[in-house]
């Protein structure tokens, strides 16, 4: 009796575990998720480099048009 239980309660283990395994609806949204965080961390990664060069231009654009201002 409890060999039967056991071997019902293994077959039904089984074929849960078969048909999560083929269950594919949330496999496209994982693969959306997947690419928009490697983008985020190219664009994050691309920030940290260029930031102090981004800034250096931007202070430098700022000093000419307090420049061309103090001129008029």
């Amino acid at each position: 009796m409890i060999a039967r239980n056991l071997a019902i309660v293994a077959d039904s283990a089984k074929n849960a575990f078969a048909r999560l395994h083929s269950d594919e609806r949330g496999q496209g949204m994982t693969e959306y998720v997947i690419i928009l965080v490697a983008i985020a961390v190219v664009c994050i990664a691309i920030a940290v480099s260029f930031g102090g060069k981004i800034k250096g231009l931007f202070e430098t654009a700022d000093g000419e048009i307090d420049n061309v201002d103090s001129n008029l």
